[in-house]
């Protein structure tokens, strides 16, 4: 579990804190996966300094076609990552097929469930052949009862960064570098993935 804090702040002798299970489960990730430790773009900053959710109309560091996903206005773990300069890293945008996945976000960011507050440092989960569970709304739930069900007949089915930042099964142009691919659906709200960058 995970401690999650309230929208106005608090610390560990606050008893309106609220706990949340993690949406990011790395499960065979000892030895294959890292949660290599990097920092927020700049651009996830507004000029009060708390996080903000790219948005569609964005054109850096990443051209947008829609808003990244959050669940009561944070950016949920498991979104895919893409490095822009240095060790800075944005959300994935879907739109360009030659864009290298970089990670999978592991935290909250900013709204209800925020977990990095004023620090820019976050951790993106990656490695190949490291295997995580991915519990919803933490990926595209679009075709992934179809590409479960493949998976499950033995064909190899891939998820790539979507148009909001989260894996999805829809490869932008068919053309997409893979982020992962899926082993099996664990219950009807986690789906088990190996992570292939």
């Amino acid at each position: 579990m995970q401690v999650i804090y309230p929208v106005n702040g608090g610390d560990a002798s606050n008893i309106l804190l609220t706990a949340q299970k993690r949406l990011v489960r790395p499960v065979y990730a000892q030895t294959q996966g890292t949660p290599y430790a990097c920092y927020l773009d700049p651009s996830l900053r507004n000029a009060e300094g708390t996080i903000r959710v790219p948005q569609a109309s964005d054109t850096e560091p990443l051209t947008r076609s829609h808003e990244a996903f959050t669940y009561q206005g944070s950016i949920v773990p498991g979104t895919v990552l893409v490095k822009t300069t240095g060790e800075n890293v944005c959300v994935a945008n879907g739109a360009n097929a030659a864009v290298q996945p970089f990670g999978l976000l592991g935290q909250w960011l900013g709204g209800t469930f925020d977990n990095v507050h004023n620090t820019n440092e976050i951790a993106s989960w990656r490695g190949p052949d490291s295997v995580y569970d991915i519990v919803a709304p933490g990926f595209n739930e679009e075709g992934v009862a179809e590409a479960v069900a493949s998976a499950s007949a033995g064909t190899r089915v891939y998820m790539y960064a979507g148009t909001d930042g989260r894996l999805t099964t829809n490869s932008p142009g068919g053309s997409a570098i893979p982020v992962c691919w899926i082993v099996e659906r664990q219950s009807a709200a986690v789906l088990r993935i190996n992570v292939i960058i």
